[in-house]
């Protein structure tokens, strides 16, 4: 390990050493938003369970910070890098669910969509020039044009282009001078190719998007593949709006092959800023056998119990102090998950695919 790493563990180490152990007792979080169940009709949700939901109360140990230095990941910035799958026996189906909750101290600024095959996350950056005579938070209305862009698309053109629909989302509210501004995650399902379900989409500022597999070899899960965040400089990401000089062009386009049994976790800052790597896995984990929604809730309610612990040390506090600053406890914030569970309708028997399928 090199001298500068062994540095930044030892750092590490004394700040966790610090570090009561914590395990809080958390409420359930509700929906905030319903949508249409995206898996096929006839389809069954993984493992044909339904959960009803709930937090996971978790103890987490003093070493995350370290583990995440060690953990194995392979990050992606262009397609080429993704991880090679073998080809299924047809197209893959998947299921939904998301978690949110909202910063107190403000309005929810952290917006969703979930369709047929593609799904946004968009994050409102609370520092943006916002307008009272507005109808809505930025990040709702680009959410919002987006998916209708989107939805013309298939219309029109049979086919969705996320990085096309995005742009002239923001075009559109450019035209009407809308304030405000917010980080963008969009993706589509695409099926085209007989054999392989690929994760197309991109991604602009620093809400996130990984993709957990188990490994074939030892049976642990892992993220086989992440967005990178894009930022102009620490707690300054990349958005976009009218008060913005970035643009949709300056997006990280994406485009992931996957497997039956992958799990796509995408997340605002609320969660990434809270949650180690290593902690999320350990969360999957504990909740493997759970539907997307419960998933999503038990995700979204550790990092609240992160955010409003004042003593512990998390990757946000670590980016602070590598940015020369300091930073004690959670980072408050709107924290949004959506969690989609994928998997091969020809791995159930046609029975067990009707009486599983999830209720509309």
């Amino acid at each position: 390990m090199p001298s500068s790493a062994v540095f930044r563990a030892a750092a590490l180490l004394l700040c966790l050493s610090l570090c009561g152990a914590f395990s809080p007792a958390c409420s359930p979080l509700p929906l905030r938003r319903s949508f249409a169940h995206a898996a096929a009709k006839g389809a069954a949700p993984v493992g044909g369970r339904k959960v009803s939901g709930g937090c996971t109360r978790l103890r987490m140990g003093l070493f995350d910070a370290l583990k995440e230095l060690a953990m194995p990941t392979e990050i992606a910035d262009t397609a080429d890098r993704a991880p090679e799958v073998a080809a299924a026996t047809g197209p893959l189906s998947f299921v939904a669910g998301v978690s949110e909750v909202a910063d107190p101290r403000h309005p929810m600024e952290d917006a969703w969509f979930v369709g047929e095959s593609e799904f946004g996350m968009f994050d409102g950056v609370s520092g943006a020039a916002k307008s009272e005579n507005q109808d809505a938070v930025y990040s709702f209305m680009l959410s919002d044009m987006t998916q209708r862009m989107i939805m013309n698309q298939k219309v029109k053109r049979g086919e969705v282009d996320t990085a096309n629909a995005l742009e002239f989302a923001c075009s559109a509210l450019a035209d009407t001078l809308s304030c405000g501004a917010s980080t963008a995650c969009v993706a589509q399902i695409d099926t085209t190719v007989p054999g392989y379900t690929t994760l197309k989409g991109v991604n602009v500022g620093d809400s996130g998007l990984s993709v957990v597999r188990r490994n074939a070899e030892d049976g642990a899960l892992k993220v086989v593949w992440k967005t990178n965040p894009q930022q102009h400089f620490f707690n300054c990401p990349f958005q976009l709006g009218g008060s913005s000089p970035d643009s949709p062009d300056q997006a990280m386009k994406f485009t992931v092959p996957l497997q039956t049994g992958d799990l796509v976790v995408v997340g605002t800052d609320g969660f990434y800023d809270n949650v180690y790597e290593n902690q999320m896995i350990d969360l999957l984990e504990y909740t493997k056998d759970q539907d997307a929604t419960a998933i999503a809730q038990s995700l979204v309610g550790y990092a609240r119990q992160q955010q409003e612990d004042p003593s512990i040390l998390v990757p946000y506090g670590v980016e602070a102090k590598e940015a020369g600053q300091t930073w004690s406890g959670g980072k408050l914030d709107d924290t949004c998950v959506m969690i989609l569970q994928f998997w091969n309708p020809a791995d159930y028997p046609a029975q067990e695919v009707a009486a599983a399928a999830p209720e509309q």
